[in-house]
């Protein structure tokens, strides 16, 4: 069975034997759920059986949390649904929403450019459709370099551009070597 097939296959398990459905939901009275961006549908499904959103009466001493960011969602390609986080309100309309803006990783001069950035997904995002700020201030106090962003023409052009950036930073600072850089790509095959 691969990961597909025991969420499926619980799934079925759950609707065929509501008995083993109700010793796993007294067993499990707090349920969290991190990356919640990217569960999908079968995934949610499994949720709303352990913690079901019609019979809020049953759910006493219970809890729900699930945690979510739209701009941190890297699953699409594996079903997941941004969709799951406006069904989780309306499913569960008691749902209290806590934004977390409070940065304590990066300081404001990266977090600014990446705000920016995200924003050209509007009107697809949560911020958006929901009317939340989420642009992140940092708790940082130090403040460092400011990213610079270049866009170029030809993925030569960006391979030129970056060769000549590190032999750049190579004279400019002798302490470096060639192991103190690292190259972010989406996909392995990009790098090749």
């Amino acid at each position: 069975m691969d990961f597909g097939d025991l969420i499926t296959w619980t799934i079925k398990l759950f609707h065929d034997r509501p008995n083993i459905l109700r010793r796993y939901q007294e067993q499990f009275t707090h349920i969290l759920v991190d990356e919640f961006q990217d569960t999908n549908f079968a995934q949610y499904e499994l949720i709303k059986l352990l913690f079901p959103p019609k019979n809020l009466t049953k759910t006493q001493g219970r809890s729900l949390t699930v945690v979510g960011d739209d701009s941190q969602s890297i699953y699409k390609f594996r079903g997941a649904a941004i969709s799951n986080i406006l069904q989780f309100q309306e499913d569960f309309p008691e749902t209290q929403m806590v934004t977390l803006i409070e940065n304590y990783r990066s300081d404001q001069a990266i977090l600014d450019p990446a705000y920016k950035l995200i924003s050209n997904n509007n009107p697809d995002t949560l911020e958006y459709k929901l009317g939340i700020s989420k642009k992140l201030m940092s708790q940082i106090k130090k403040t460092g370099q400011t990213p610079e962003i270049a866009e170029l023409e030809t993925l030569e052009d960006e391979v030129d551009f970056v060769i000549t950036k590190i032999i750049d930073l190579l004279a400019k600072e002798p302490q470096y070597t060639y192991k103190d850089f690292a190259i972010l790509a989406r996909a392995n095959n990009h790098l090749d």
